[in-house]
């Protein structure tokens, strides 16, 4: 990666240099600095699990086309009309691909949640229902990699006397609100998680205890991580699909459109469960925002204790869904 942090080297025709100094420079026009900072919107997750299309369909609702898949990082950018003045702006970032360029990556400070970008920061980790034995392994392997370049980002604040960390940190306790019984169990990253489980066209058929542990053990680590949970389907191209199938998905698409908008325009302080189609129950596709749920709702494993939840559920869901081993 060049110094300059971006995945190509330096010279004249550094296009990701470019695509960034334009940006920049929209930022500049007329009024364009009163509004809030650009907003950082990261798509991650592993190749072929719909994050190319889930991000198409997130700027181009009307399309189904599918789109090639990522292998690195792409940049795009979204702008929101505010008034005559001013456009506000979202950089977004996707990516996926081997395990040494997404270690480069994340250890980016100029790409991914460095100083600059944690405060408006908004991460969407992509699952895939059509492999559910590589679910939660995604998972914790995104999880860790954002909490550990938080943290790391975090430091370097609070080694320049920043009180940045600790305003994040009690923005995201506040989406929760003062009256909420978990308020002070879950880890606020200070960052706006948002997990999306695509394809559930592939996974709507299972039997319900399937759907049930899948469903139970998605929510807790969404909760405990301070993240949204939503489920999408139907994002592709479809063949005989009923009306009430192309209907849901068609509301599945909706509900995460206005989240993620929400998010990157408007702020997480800008609470948004009241526009969206809440679901929890695990014969249904999930939409549950960041503060809605709680660990009480979501119950524990049978036989468990809580003792050591993490553990607990994931023994749960590895029983039933056996990790594919690496060869």
């Amino acid at each position: 990666m060049a110094s300059d942090g971006t995945p190509w080297g330096g010279g004249a025709d550094n296009l990701w240099t470019k695509i960034l100094a334009h940006n920049k420079e929209l930022a500049k026009q007329p009024g364009g600095d009163q509004g809030r900072p650009d907003a950082n919107l990261y798509i991650m997750g592993n190749r072929g699990y719909g994050k190319s299309t889930m991000l198409n369909r997130l700027l181009y609702p009307d399309k189904t086309d599918v789109p090639r898949s990522t292998e690195g990082m792409e940049y795009t950018y979204a702008r929101k009309q505010v008034n005559n003045d001013r456009k506000d702006i979202a950089h977004i970032w996707e990516l996926a691909g081997s395990e040494s360029l997404c270690e480069e990556v994340t250890n980016s400070d100029n790409l991914f949640l460095g100083m600059r970008q944690v405060a408006t920061a908004v991460v969407c980790i992509t699952l895939d229902l059509s492999k559910p034995s590589e679910v939660l392994d995604a998972l914790e392997f995104w999880l860790n990699k954002i909490k550990v370049k938080v943290g790391s980002t975090y430091d370097k604040l609070e080694r320049r006397g920043s009180k940045l960390p600790d305003q994040l940190k009690l923005r995201a306790k506040k989406v929760f609100g003062a009256q909420h019984e978990d308020k002070d169990a879950v880890t606020h990253t200070g960052i706006s998680l948002v997990i999306v489980a695509t394809k559930y066209d592939c996974f709507k058929d299972h039997d319900a205890e399937v759907k049930k542990i899948m469903s139970r053990t998605l929510r807790y680590y969404a909760h405990l991580n301070g993240a949204a949970l939503l489920y999408l389907g139907g994002l592709g191209p479809q063949k005989n699909v009923t009306p009430k199938d192309a209907s849901e998905y068609k509301a599945l698409l909706q509900n995460f459109r206005a989240l993620v908008n929400n998010l990157i325009f408007a702020g997480p302080d800008r609470k948004i469960s009241a526009k969206l189609q809440i679901e929890t129950d695990h014969l249904k596709p999930l939409v549950i925002p960041a503060g809605v749920d709680k660990f009480k709702d979501i119950g524990r494993p049978k036989g468990g204790t809580g003792v050591d939840a993490i553990a607990e559920w994931r023994a749960v869901f590895q029983k039933l869904f056996p990790p594919i081993k690496k060869e």
